[in-house]
């Protein structure tokens, strides 16, 4: 039957060269193709009859695209059920032999059938003069204009109500993403559903300048604010098969367009600081980072009072993004060297992470320098390794945001610091629960169903109601639900002795969302009911006091989330307590409702699920 390596052979699409001589776009286009074909594990050679009796039929039909219900029709008509219908267009999605986006409000439902079609489409925009000319910005109207050109045969031309089609696929394959709009404020972008006018305006990641803005120097001063800290690693590339430095071509135009979110110009497209070679990122904490290629290395430095949180996730993405896009590549995280240096040079020689982590287990406190030998504090220069970096205590760090909860429009060291601080516990929080998001959603708040007669101390077995959340606002169903506690609500008989078993996650658990919830509904500003928002402060109190009697003092965060940022260190007993804890949950919430509340189970860049409100899943 088909294998793998069918995906690229769909897309030999001719794409006009540059002024340097370079096809642009299309190879990139190709690898986003075979990198969803290699997120599916190796199958054999042999399928069902009636999957290859449907691909032939789909084959013959000799159409570029179908109506996902047509398609649902032909696999009636050999004998599927609407479950192994569903079955087969998901495994010859990730195959490539079709393409379509089950979870994408837009894409949902169209099944794409010819892939050297799509790929045509995408090559009249990157091949745009026009489009060039204004370094990659193009809007809508325009894109309609190159798709529906008059001056093409009838067969070369797109109809209008694939444009929007179009579009939502480049920003699924990282060809672009949509340009923000000045008049729409962050909150108001996050609950606005995407709308698509004749101004919509994209930026096309492949056609963007290739020589450095020279606001730059605005953008990444030469020495860090006060209160700032400085941290740098290095993603080294190379060819897994010797170990030689390699190049990734067309790194930074995917990086661009993946980490939009975090671009100067979110909020106003003007304020962008990007080019072919590097760009200058600034999360929500106002942490700025200068990502940029040097030689065929990506240097990542971040300046923040807490620089761990953003490094580390710049850090994982680019790691990702190389290993699994670009096959026989290794991207190595390095850390540059310090004073004293015996080339008075600090910076040019790299020391792997791992490896000093290596050796720090061992004992040793210092390793040599590959450039000059001149040995080095281990510690010293871990310091840029957020995989190294000591955790926090769970109970300080909340103590610490108590004091600035009331203040969060108050930007100022200490504050960035906590909510960067916050932020990545969130992060810690799901990425080490990763394997069970494939079941069921990670989030969820808890509390007795009858409190006035319960007792923390003496209760054995209690009716307790738990609340799911939703992983991307970090928001409660019911308040994403205008209030309708009938959805994503539940209530479940526990006993003490789960509470125990599962303690080490359902105490980090219930300390983060305390956190989370006033950051996630002030950022988006949502007007809640001040009586409700108590409610939830209330019942996540409440949850935690229970917690607390059941084990006893508090843990701390690094007991049990060591293994997040670093896949050297073992997940422990703890950790394993709380995968079992997901799982057990997930089989009571489905034998109560499958659907989790209507929540809907997306794949983020890094391939990775979550479960998100509905509102929500557009944006994956």
């Amino acid at each position: 039957m088909f294998g793998k390596e069918t995906v690229v052979d769909f897309f030999f699409v001719e794409s006009k060269p540059d002024e340097h001589g370079n096809r642009k776009g299309i190879d990139e286009l190709k690898r986003a193709i075979a990198q969803v074909a290699a997120s599916l594990p190796e199958v054999g050679r042999s399928v069902p009859k009636s999957f290859a009796d449907v691909r032939q039929a789909l084959q013959d039909k000799g159409a570029p695209y179908l109506p996902l219900r047509e398609v649902l029709d032909i696999c009636r008509a050999h004998n599927m059920d609407d479950e192994i219908a569903r079955l087969f267009i998901t495994i010859s999605h990730r195959l490539g032999h079709l393409t379509h986006y089950e979870n994408d409000p837009t894409l949902r439902d169209i099944v794409i059938l010819r892939p050297d079609w799509l790929a045509t489409a995408m090559s009249y925009v990157l091949d745009d003069e026009a489009t060039r000319a204004a370094h990659g910005l193009v809007k809508f109207s325009r894109l309609a204009q190159l798709w529906d050109d008059k001056n093409r045969a009838d067969d070369s031309r797109y109809p209008a109500t694939l444009h929007p089609i179009f579009l939502r696929l480049m920003e699924r394959f990282d060809l672009s993403y949509r340009v923000a709009d000045p008049a729409i404020g962050r909150g108001a972008a996050m609950l606005r559903p995407y709308e698509i006018t004749p101004d919509t305006t994209s930026l096309i990641g492949q056609l963007v300048p290739d020589i450095r803005p020279q606001n730059i120097s605005d953008a990444w001063k030469t020495s860090p604010a006060s209160g700032d800290i400085q941290q740098t690693q290095i993603c080294h590339i190379v060819d897994a098969s010797n170990g030689q430095s390699a190049s990734a071509e067309g790194l930074f135009y995917q990086l661009i367009v993946r980490l939009h979110k975090y671009s100067l110009g979110r909020a106003d497209y003007n304020a962008s600081v990007h080019w072919q070679r590097g760009l200058v990122l600034e999360d929500e904490y106002k942490s700025r980072a200068f990502l940029e290629h040097v030689g065929n290395d990506v240097r990542i430095t971040v300046r923040s009072p807490y620089p761990e949180g953003l490094l580390g996730m710049l850090t994982r993405e680019v790691k990702f993004l190389v290993e699994s896009f670009w096959e026989g590549l290794r991207c190595d995280v390095m850390v540059p060297c310090i004073e004293p240096c015996g080339k008075h040079t600090p910076g040019t020689g790299l020391f792997e992470v791992e490896k000093l982590m290596d050796s720090k287990r061992k004992n040793r406190h210092e390793f040599p320098c590959p450039v000059c030998t001149e040995w080095q504090n281990i510690d010293a220069l871990l310091r840029n390794a957020p995989a190294a970096t000591q955790a926090i205590s769970l109970v300080e760090l909340q103590s610490e945001f108590t004091a600035i909860k009331d203040k969060l429009d108050e930007v100022n060291v200490t504050s960035r610091r906590i909510l960067s601080q916050v932020d990545k516990t969130y992060t810690d929080l799901l990425q080490v629960l990763t394997d069970e998001a494939k079941e069921g959603p990670r989030l969820f708040s808890f509390f007795p169903v009858d409190r006035s007669a319960f007792n923390p101390k003496t209760w054995i077995r209690e009716k307790f109601r738990l609340v799911l959340w939703c992983e991307h606002s970090r928001l409660p169903l019911p308040v994403l639900n205008n209030g309708d506690m009938k959805k994503g609500v539940y209530d479940l008989e526990l006993d003490r002795e789960w509470f125990k078993k599962s303690a080490p996650y359902l105490k980090l658990l219930t300390g983060t969302l305390g956190m989370v919830l006033p950051v996630a509904s002030s950022a988006v500003k949502l007007a809640l009911d001040e009586t409700a928002y108590k409610l939830i402060e209330e019942q996540l109190d409440f949850g935690t006091s229970i917690i607390d009697s059941a084990i006893g003092e508090s843990s701390k965060i690094g007991d049990f989330l060591g293994a997040a940022d670093s896949t050297t260190l073992e997940h422990g007993v703890a950790l394993r307590a709380d995968g079992s804890t997901l799982r057990e949950l997930h089989a009571l919430l489905k034998a109560k409702d499958p659907g989790f509340g209507g929540l809907v189970r997306v794949m983020n860049k890094r391939q990775e699920f979550l479960w998100v409100h509905e509102k929500f899943a557009g944006e994956y």
